[in-house]
């Protein structure tokens, strides 16, 4: 049995109805204070200038700087910014994860819609 008294709560805060916001330009996108970006859903095709995991270097992340290096065995790093190998993610596509900032490629009629959560 759950020891969460209101389940409901609980299981909409994992789904971002803490916030949201929308983007298609080429600037970084950053949660409130307290909270973490949770999902990304992609309008369009998109490709990351900068994806930074919460703690530095655990879940999917791409970028150059050294907390930006992924974690984990057996997968690949997402090819970012001008990376011979740039990982485009297809629209439609929602991508979950705790992440404190991301930048994509500006997408002009695509974009993102990034959620909050706790």
């Amino acid at each position: 049995m759950s020891k969460i008294e209101n389940n409901s709560i609980a299981n909409m805060m994992a789904y971002g109805q803490l916030g949201s916001c929308f983007t298609d330009a080429n600037s970084q996108v950053t949660p409130p204070d307290g909270q973490v970006i949770v999902a990304i859903q992609f309008i369009d095709s998109t490709t990351f200038d900068e994806l930074s995991p919460v703690g530095g270097t655990n879940g999917i992340c791409v970028g150059d700087a050294t907390d930006e290096t992924g974690a984990g065995s057996g997968g690949t790093i997402i090819g970012a910014a001008a990376d011979s190998d740039l990982t485009s993610f297809p629209e439609g596509v929602t991508i979950f994860g705790r992440w404190r900032s991301f930048t994509i490629d500006a997408e002009a009629g695509g974009g993102v819609i990034a959620y909050f959560g706790p």
